[in-house]
This record gives C-alpha cells, sequence and structure tokens, in this order.
C-alpha cells in the first residue's frame, strides 16, 4: 500500500514478514535502513519526479547515506504493518535532510534522521540538484512541513 495524495506526505507501507524479524519476531534493526532506502527511492521517482532506476543505472548518479541515526520507539512485530512516512527537513547544493517516521494503526514505533547526497558514481564527488527537483522538493517540504519534534528525547 501506498499514499501518493496530494493531501498528506508520501508514504510506503511495510507488511512486517519472517524474513524482517529475529527468532524473538521483532523486526531485526538493520531491516528498517533497507526500508528506509526504498521509501527514499520511490519518493525520488513519485513526488521528486525522476525515476530512481535511470537516475542510477542511466545518469550514473547515486544517493548514498552520508549520515543517520534512529530512535526505536517500540517493537515491530511479525504481522503487523508499518507505515514509513518521509519528510524533507532541508536540502542543499547536492544533500538533503530527511525524516523518517514510522507507526503502526497510528502508534509511533520509530523516528530516523537521514542525511543524503547526489553522488556521481563515475567520479565520486557530489552533484548539484537540476532546478526541476529543487523547485519540486521545495514544494514538497512547504507542504509538508515535518513535525515539530526532531526526535523524540533520548531515554535516561
Amino acid at each position: 500500500m501506498s499514499n501518493e495524495s496530494a493531501s498528506e506526505p508520501f508514504n510506503r507501507s511495510f507488511p512486517i514478514r519472517f524474513t524482517h524479524t529475529d527468532p524473538a519476531g521483532f523486526v531485526f534493526f538493520p531491516r528498517y535502513f533497507e526500508m528506509f532506502q526504498a521509501v527514499s527511492e520511490d519518493w525520488f521517482s513519485g513526488p521528486l519526479g525522476v525515476r530512481f532506476a535511470d537516475m542510477v543505472m542511466l545518469s550514473r548518479v547515486g544517493q548514498p547515506t552520508a549520515y543517520i541515526e534512529c530512535q526505536f520507539i517500540k517493537p515491530c512485530i511479525l504481522g503487523e504493518r508499518l507505515t514509513l512516512t518521509i519528510y524533507l527537513e532541508r536540502f542543499g547544493t547536492s544533500s538533503l535532510d530527511v525524516r523518517f517516521v514510522g507507526s503502526i494503526d497510528g502508534e509511533l514505533r520509530l523516528v530516523a534522521r537521514s542525511v543524503q547526497v547526489l553522488l556521481s558514481m563515475k567520479s565520486g564527488r557530489p552533484v548539484p540538484f537540476d532546478d526541476t527537483m529543487r523547485k519540486r522538493m521545495a514544494a514538497y517540504m512547504e507542504k509538508f512541513p515535518a513535525p515539530d519534534a526532531p526526535m523524540p528525547s533520548r531515554r535516561k
């Protein structure tokens, strides 16, 4: 399931499968990072209007993660359906800061922040966003501002 509505921020829903979980039935944390990448790729291909596969395979431009932090608030378990929503917090010449908010039936389960960089696969150097993508990112960020709290506070 997905939400590509113009009235809500972009999201993807993932059924929690056996392959996502550890022996206790909880999602094994690296699987979330794979889901973040999937949401990012679909977001590029959707609201940003850049077919991700063409960007990588034809233009030879990647979108690697330079930094990521995640707070796991409550485990997700086998059989649940996790919805990941993507917010654009800011973008520069060739990098963007995105926030992922994960929930199940409206209950917050995780929040992550990632810095991603547009990178030439030939030179290994950052590539600036083109004007069309910059306009689409600005419009998305204006229409769907990130929730006020950037990350929940750490437990003591």
